[in-house]
Formats: structure tokens, C-alpha cells, sequence
């Protein structure tokens, strides 16, 4: 083969290292960005840096921008060497534009500009003088390689930056965002040091080979080091915002609508929805749906929302930031959907899966505020801004906004428009908001400025939600098509444009036992009218049904009224099998035969989880104002029922494993996950509305049984713990029963201690009583004993799942929502359980982040600065697993923390000694059954 036949082999080989670099630069730009890079000469670049130091001398804002001279310098003589090979000259050109642009676009935020002119002068140092070389890549194929390389390293340089500052918030976002690019750029410069070094050590082309692959080891191990920590960083913000599942919840609605093909379709077509849809019309950027209830309005937001979704799954065009949305359905007197932080953590957290360009921001901001839960409503607001000033455009959907509380609903209409309007002012039509919700007068009056769509009765999907329920009511009866024909007629005349009446009658005509009764009850003066005659009818026939019926009836709606969440249907059935007079639970002759839905009719429903919840909230409001539903009845008997059912032997905290094994077959753990975590809440209600009732004695013999046998007494003293006026006056109707005062109030304001001291979101104060109680570890072994069954034969199988349900994995936390949701796997609960990490421990012994911990070294560090100041400068950190609660005299060494000294007869500080009837007999929990030591609730000590 001719010289010159190798030389154009070599040439073509460079040309297409160069060519595949540009080609994958210019895809990451817009059209209009990549035309202008294209015609950007060294001249421009220069006339640009000319006019920025001209401006900063008439600002006196001057910069030392020669430290970016040796970079260009360095590039022009790359220019002209690669010119001599590739006989082009437009590759230089998208270094100069890019380079340009971000000197233009950083020159107004100081900071950012001395950033990016101190990266281009390191940049400068890593690059040789090439005009020095000219002869050595003249002769050297595979130095001219390393030519290319050069330009492939530019331009992921430039790439990255260019990627920052084209987002819409980039100003807000470039701090945080800059620490994550640290690692990038400094693997960048580091590429481009061996580059230099190959050059001016004229290396040969064994050195050369081990270089390339020397660079193509470090790519790989710095791309899976990258995408596990993006991944990582992920999860943890996941965890860290704790938002309510509103995809799951547009999954359930979706599925509803699937056997109605169209069923609210006409929503899209509406002129004030479609002009909102559309992101180019800046006018109508705010909306508010409105209607009576049960007339379909979260169906026709599931409609709009996917829609929606389908187009924001669309690919965006190259450079692009692609269009957001989220949404939120509220959910009355539901943990985690219906307040400001939970609306406002679920739109966060759906924004960020959809632009994670703010990762970075919400991570830093999630280390700096040292909270273990996104609480802090401040810091919500400004991470909503940010969130939704960097997406293109942003459809924030709010559904049943009336079922939060006044103060809550009125901070999440505030809040959104405030943000909205600032940011549409800058960006019109950035932020188009949508609110759905009843017509209370409180909304109105805070909406009454923006457009509105009154939903109005859609006489297209309510026939043809009858027409399919009566084709099934048809089959089942065995009806003509004229009698078919004339149930339609008469439900539509009836249903007054509700969606939830048609649903609610027609299952109930449906359920009916025979053709007779079907007849009576589409008697004209039987079948109802309006959405409260249609449960009164449902009522009617729940109530007259044989009294056994009649009572699980009953029973079923006072649980699913007074529970604290929903609950699924093994719980439900639990409570049944529990007899607490001869203390078992029974589920082969107790629990219910029947189904749960069939006696309780279309008043509730099952979630796609498997929670049995009211139909709406209007059937609980039916039934309290009525007084079908006595609701401190109702308190009163879930309070006993589950105090009661904790003391039963199955939670005593010596049984050996094969006891416990023998429980746990007969299902008798199957209601602790609730009762666990909520009987104070029971209790305290009951108490409340039962002051001087005979009644209450009943609830406070049942909590004493209970405190006596599950108050942890292992540990020798009480800690500091303070008990405020608010709590006193929150048990004052215990007065006459000082003991039980005395623990309650003890027990309350320690958690509440632990749930400020920590950091973790509100919730029930009986999440974080478990840390006070020996049922926490005896839980623990029941579920160890469960877990151990997952391999059983299906038919074993089946009936361990009758008692427990079908995720038998279930994470540790309290605080969890997977405490009870659970998992169908332990892998599954074991990659949950990683969220919770918590390796780093504050030295701090008397602080609760000793035991709790912190799940980075940076979260640690922040609570140390916040919590502890004083005592930064001495203080280490531990990294070690998640320890038990320990006594305070173990670890009082190196704390400056004020602790209890036992020796000290003179210690001002508060120490509780617990009634000496309750004592442990025979000093089955710590000491002999004479000790009068005290208690002591771990580590929850006050910092002086």
C-alpha cells in the first residue's frame, strides 16, 4: 500500500473521531443554538470578552479574565494543527460558540462567571502548546488520535455546563448543580492531563495503547459510579419527601373507566379546558372545576390527567425541557392526603421524577436542613418554586380540594398562586394550575378571580354507566329488554346528574336477593331520589337484614369511620375473630362467612391496594349525622379492643419461638400492625369525649391491664423529660385515676420529644410510643416467625394470607408506611429497608440522633451545627449499625449533655418511679420484684 493511500486510511480515521464528537454536541442543541455555534469565529469570541470587561469596568464589578487567555491560546494552535489534517475549519467553531455563550450568559451572576472562567484556566493548564508538536502528529497516526480525543473531552466539557445553564432556574440550581459536575470535570481534566502527558513525552505507541485503555477503564468505572450515585440520591430524596402514591391512585380511577370506553372524554373538548391545555395560550393559566358532590369529578381529573401524561411522555425536541405534570388526589381524614405539606410533597416528588435537573438542589437543601422528613412548609415552597420554574411548562392538578380542612385548603390555594403568578410574570404561561373541588363558599372566595367550569350533569356517560350496570342487572334477573329499558329510564330520572347515585343504586339493585325484591325496590315510591335518599335506602336494606348481619353491619362501618387509616380486609376480619372475654382469636369460627362488600352494600369500596374505605365522604357524613355511626361508641370499643387484644399471651415477651410459631399458624398477630401504632390515639379521643362517664372506666381498666404488662421497666431511670402544660390539660379527664395519668402523660410527652428531637414527620404518637413498650421487640420475633412461613404449600399458604394478608414482609419503621403496607418479597423489603440507613450517629449520647442516626455524614454534620454548636469542634462520628436503646450509664462517658447521675442524691433532675403495683412479678422484666428502681426512657435527655 502508497504513503499516500495510508495517510488518507489515517485521515479518514481522525476525520471520524472528530465527526462522531461534533455529531453527538450538536444533537444535545437546539437547531437555532447549533446554527449560531456554527458561525461563531475566535473573533467574536474575543469582541464578547471585550464588551464583558468593558461593562464590569462601568459596574466596577472588574474580573481577572486573562486567566482564560492560555486556554484559547491553547485551542487556536489546536485549530491550526487539525486544520492541516482535516482540511476543515469549522470544528473550532463549536468551542468558540459555546464558550461565548456561557461567558454572556454567567457575566451578570458574578459567581457563576468566576466559576467558569476558573474551570476554562484549569482547562488551559491541562492542554500543551500543540504548535510545538506540529512534526510529531504529522508523523504519529496515533497521535493524531489523541488530537481527536482532545476535541471529544471540549466538547463533553462544554455539553455538561451548557446543560446547566439552559434550564430555566439555573441561577436558583447553579451552586448545588456545580458540586455535582466537580466529579465529571475533574474526570474531564484529568483525561486531558494524560492527553498532555502523551504529548510531551512523545510517547510510543505502547504507551499510547495502555493510555486508550487506561481511559476506557476510568469511563467505565466513573459511569457505574455515577449511575449509583444518581440512584442512590434518588431513592434517599424519595424517602425524604415520604409523598402519598398519586400514581397508584390514577391507576385505580384509569382502571375504573376502562369497562366505560369515552367516559369523560367530553371534559377536553370544554373551551375553558382546552384553551388551559393549551400551553400557548397565556390567558387561562388557572382553573377551577367545580360541582355537587359524587357527580364524577376525580374521574374527569383521572381524564385529564392522562391525557396530560401522554403528552408529556412525548420526546422532547433536542435541548429542550420537557412539559411537567403533576397531580394530587386529596382524600378526607387520610394520613399523608389532605394537608398543605402532603399536597405539596406530592407534586414535588412527581416534578422531580419528570426534570431531574434539581436533584442536585434537593439534595443539598435535603443534607442542609437536617430533617429526616420534608416538614418544614418554608422549605417546601421554595423547592415548589424552583421545581416548577425549571420545567418548560408545569400542569399542577388538584383534586378534591375540598376534602382537606379550611386552614389547609386555604394554604394550598395561597401558596400555588403565589408561586404561579411569580413565576408567569417572568415566563408567561410557564405555571397553568387546575383546582377541583365542591362549591364551598370558603373556595369560591379565593377562586373567584380565575375562570371556572361548573360541571354540569353529562347525559352521555351517565347513560352509559347505567346502560352497562343494568345489562348486568339484566343478566342476572333474567329481565326483558323492556324492563331493562325501564330501570334506565327511571335511575337517569332520578339521579339529578350524580354520578355516585347511579353507582350507589345500581349496585344495590344489583345486590338484591331475587327478582321479587328487585321489583320492590323499583317501586316508585321506593326507589330514591338524590344522593341522601339513595343511602337511606342502602340503609334500609343493610338494616333489614337477619341480626347477625346486621350487626357485622354495623361493626364494619364503625371501624372504617373511627380507624386512623385504612384498613385492609384480613383486619377487618380480624377484629371479628377476636374474642377478647376468653383472650383468642379464632379465625376458622369467627371470622365473617359473607363477603365484606355484599353486607355492607355500595356504601364502601376496596382500593387497587386492598384498603376498604368509605365509597365517599359523603356516606360517612350520611351516617354520623343521622347517628347510625355512634362515634364515641365506636372510640370507646376500638380503644378496648385494642388495649385489650395487646395483653393477650401471644405478646408476652418470654414465649419461646415455637409458641410463637403456633400463634402466628392461628393468626393471632393478624391485628397487631394497627393496634401497635394507634391505641393511643383510641384511647385519647375516647377519653376526652368521656369525662365522668362510667364508661371510661371500662377504657382505663383495659389501658392500665395494658401499661402494666407492656411498659418497658428494663432501663433504671426516667429521663429528662419535659411535660408542658398542653399535655397536662390533654389527660386532665385522667385526674381521677392518678397512676394512669402519671404514665400517659409521661408517654406522650416523650414521643413527642422523639418526634421533635428526631426530626421525623407527624403522625400518630403511638408510632414513636413503641420505643417505650417491650411489644416493639415482641412484634419483631412474631414477624421473624411469619416470614419463616413464605415457602408454605399454597393451600397453607392461603389460609396464613386469610390472617395476614399477602405482604407478609414488612419493614421495621413504625414511622414507615410499609410498617403495615408490607411486601410480597424480602428482597423487595430489603431494598426498601435501605432507604432507612442511618450509619452516622451524633457522639451526643443524651441526643436522640444516637440511636436514631442519620443517613449521611453531611445530614449529620447539619444537625450537629443546628443541635449541638457549641460542641462542634470535638465532636467525631461513629459509622456503625443501627444500635439497640441502651441504659444511660453506659454511655455517659464524653457527653456534655446533662444526664441523670443515680450516685447524685442531689441531681435536680425529675426521675419517675412507676406504682408499685406495677411492679414485674418475680423480675420478669429488670431487677427483683421488690426493686423501687425507676424508669427510664432511652436517651431522651434535653441538651443544656
Amino acid at each position: 500500500m502508497s504513503g499516500q493511500s495510508q495517510a488518507r486510511n489515517t485521515i479518514s480515521f481522525d476525520s471520524r473521531i472528530f465527526r462522531d464528537a461534533l455529531s453527538n454536541f450538536q444533537n444535545s442543541l437546539s437547531p437555532v443554538q447549533a446554527q449560531g455555534f456554527a458561525n461563531t469565529t475566535l473573533e467574536a469570541l474575543q469582541r464578547c470578552i471585550g464588551d464583558i470587561q468593558t461593562e464590569q469596568v462601568i459596574m466596577r464589578n472588574m474580573r481577572n479574565i486573562n486567566r482564560i487567555r492560555p486556554f484559547i491560546d491553547a485551542m487556536q494552535q489546536y485549530g491550526k494543527i487539525i486544520e492541516v489534517f482535516l482540511n476543515v475549519t469549522n470544528f473550532l467553531a463549536f468551542i468558540w460558540g459555546p464558550m461565548k455563550f456561557l461567558l454572556q450568559v454567567t457575566s451578570k451572576y458574578l459567581n457563576c462567571f468566576d466559576i467558569i472562567l476558573d474551570e476554562y484556566e484549569h482547562l488551559g493548564e491541562c492542554l500543551p502548546q500543540f504548535q510545538q508538536y506540529h512534526s510529531l502528529f504529522l508523523g504519529n497516526s496515533y497521535m493524531r488520535t489523541v488530537l481527536g480525543l482532545v476535541y471529544q473531552d471540549i466538547l463533553e466539557f462544554h455539553g455538561r455546563v451548557l446543560k446547566l445553564v439552559q434550564r430555566p432556574a439555573w441561577t436558583l440550581i447553579f451552586r448545588a448543580a456545580w458540586k455535582d459536575l466537580a466529579m465529571p470535570l475533574e474526570q474531564i481534566r484529568a483525561k486531558l492531563s494524560r492527553h498532555k502527558g502523551l504529548v510531551e513525552g512523545q510517547a510510543s505507541l505502547i504507551e499510547f495503547e495502555e493510555a486508550k485503555l487506561a481511559r476506557e477503564l476510568a469511563k467505565r468505572a466513573f459511569d457505574r459510579a455515577e449511575k449509583e450515585d444518581s440512584r442512590r440520591r434518588k431513592v434517599e430524596i424519595t424517602n425524604w419527601l415520604a409523598a402519598a402514591d398519586s400514581k397508584s391512585d390514577q391507576e385505580h380511577f384509569e382502571s375504573l373507566r376502562k369497562e366505560y370506553p369515552g367516559t369523560g372524554s367530553w371534559i377536553l373538548n370544554d373551551r375553558h379546558m382546552k384553551c388551559w391545555l393549551d400551553c400557548s395560550n397565556f390567558t387561562n393559566t388557572e382553573l377551577w372545576l367545580f360541582g355537587i358532590p359524587g357527580a364524577g369529578k376525580t374521574i374527569l381529573t383521572s381524564v385529564i390527567v392522562q391525557y396530560l401524561e401522554k403528552i408529556g411522555q412525548s420526546t422532547p425536541s433536542a435541548g429542550a425541557i420537557p412539559v411537567a405534570v403533576a397531580y394530587f388526589y386529596c382524600r378526607y381524614r387520610t394520613e399523608n392526603k389532605d394537608s398543605f405539606n402532603a399536597v405539596g410533597r406530592g407534586i414535588l416528588s412527581q416534578l422531580i421524577k419528570r426534570n431531574e435537573g434539581i436533584i442536585s438542589l434537593l439534595w443539598e437543601k435535603m443534607a442542609d436542613s437536617g430533617e429526616i422528613t420534608l416538614k418544614a412548609s418554608n422549605l417546601l415552597v421554595e423547592l415548589l418554586e424552583v421545581a416548577m420554574k425549571d420545567s418548560k411548562t408545569s400542569y399542577v392538578i388538584i383534586d378534591g380540594l375540598d376534602e382537606c380542612e379550611k386552614t389547609e385548603r386555604r394554604k394550598i390555594i395561597s401558596t400555588l398562586q403565589s408561586i404561579s403568578e411569580a413565576i408567569n410574570q417572568q415566563v408567561p404561561g410557564t405555571i397553568r394550575l387546575l383546582f377541583i373541588s365542591t362549591n364551598e363558599p370558603d373556595i369560591r372566595r379565593r377562586l373567584s378571580s380565575i375562570v371556572k367550569i361548573q360541571l354540569k350533569p353529562n347525559d352521555d356517560d351517565i347513560r352509559q354507566y347505567t346502560t352497562i350496570w343494568t345489562a348486568k342487572i339484566q343478566k342476572r334477573f333474567r329481565l326483558s329488554d323492556a324492563e331493562t329499558d325501564n330501570i334506565i329510564a327511571k335511575v337517569l330520572e332520578r339521579a339529578e346528574g350524580m354520578f355516585l347515585y347511579c353507582a350507589l343504586v345500581l349496585k344495590h339493585l344489583h345486590g338484591q336477593g331475587s327478582r321479587a325484591q328487585l321489583e320492590e325496590e323499583l317501586r316508585p315510591e321506593t326507589l330514591p331520589i338524590g344522593l341522601e335518599k339513595a343511602y337511606e335506602r342502602i340503609v334500609v336494606r343493610i338494616y333489614s337484614t337477619n341480626n347477625v348481619q346486621r350487626r357485622n353491619a354495623g361493626r364494619i362501618l364503625d371501624l372504617l369511620a373511627c380507624s386512623r387509616r385504612p384498613l385492609k380486609k384480613h383486619e377487618i376480619q380480624a377484629v371479628f375473630a377476636i374474642e377478647m372475654k376468653d383472650r383468642t382469636v379464632d379465625f376458622e369460627q369467627r371470622s365473617m362467612i359473607d363477603d365484606i362488600g355484599d353486607i355492607c352494600g355500595s356504601l364502601i369500596e376496596v382500593n387497587t391496594d386492598g384498603a376498604i374505605q368509605f365509597v365517599h365522604m359523603t356516606a360517612r357524613f350520611f351516617l354520623t349525622e343521622r347517628n347510625l355511626i355512634d362515634l364515641v361508641s365506636a372510640e370507646l370499643n376500638l380503644a378496648i379492643l385494642c388495649t385489650t387484644y395487646l395483653t393477650f399471651d401471644c405478646f408476652d415477651s418470654l414465649l419461646p419461638e415455637t409458641e410463637i410459631r403456633k400463634f402466628v399458624l392461628e393468626g393471632y398477630f393478624s391485628f397487631q400492625d394497627y393496634a401497635a401504632v394507634y391505641w393511643f390515639d383510641h384511647v385519647e379521643a375516647c377519653c376526652s369525649k368521656l369525662s365522668g362517664d362510667p364508661e371510661q372506666a371500662k377504657v382505663v381498666g383495659s389501658l392500665q391491664s395494658f401499661l402494666q404488662k407492656q411498659l418497658n421497666t428494663e432501663s433504671k431511670e426516667w429521663g429528662e423529660i419535659t411535660i408542658t402544660g398542653a399535655i397536662k390539660r390533654r389527660f386532665r379527664n385522667l385526674n381521677d385515676y392518678p397512676e394512669v395519668h402519671q404514665v400517659m402523660t409521661r408517654l406522650a410527652s416523650g414521643a413527642i420529644q422523639l418526634r421533635g428531637a428526631t426530626q421525623m414527620k407527624a403522625g400518630s404518637l403511638g408510632q414513636f410510643m413503641l420505643c417505650f413498650l417491650h411489644l416493639r421487640g415482641q412484634i419483631a420475633k412474631a414477624r421473624l416467625e411469619l416470614e419463616k412461613f413464605d415457602s408454605l404449600a399454597p393451600e397453607s399458604r392461603s389460609k396464613l394470607e386469610q390472617a395476614y394478608g399477602t405482604h407478609l414482609f414488612k419493614c421495621s419503621r413504625s414511622t414507615c408506611t410499609y410498617f403495615s403496607e408490607g411486601f410480597a418479597s424480602s428482597q423487595a423489603r430489603d431494598r426498601h429497608g435501605s432507604r432507612h440507613e442511618r450509619l452516622f450517629f451524633c457522639k451526643e449520647i443524651a441526643c436522640p440522633i444516637a440511636d436514631f442516626g442519620c443517613c449521611t455524614l453531611r445530614e449529620l454534620q447539619a444537625h450537629i451545627e443546628k443541635t449541638h454548636s457549641t460542641n462542634t469542634q470535638t465532636t467525631d462520628f461513629r459509622a456503625v449499625g443501627f444500635p439497640a436503646f441502651h441504659k444511660a450509664r453506659e454511655s455517659k462517658a464524653n457527653s456534655d449533655c446533662k444526664v441523670p447521675d443515680d450516685t447524685d442524691p442531689l441531681s435536680d433532675l425529675a426521675y419517675w418511679a412507676p406504682p408499685a403495683t406495677w411492679r414485674d412479678p418475680g423480675g420478669v422484666r429488670g431487677g427483683g420484684g421488690g426493686s423501687e428502681e425507676g424508669l427510664y426512657i432511652s436517651n431522651f435527655f434535653v441538651c443544656n
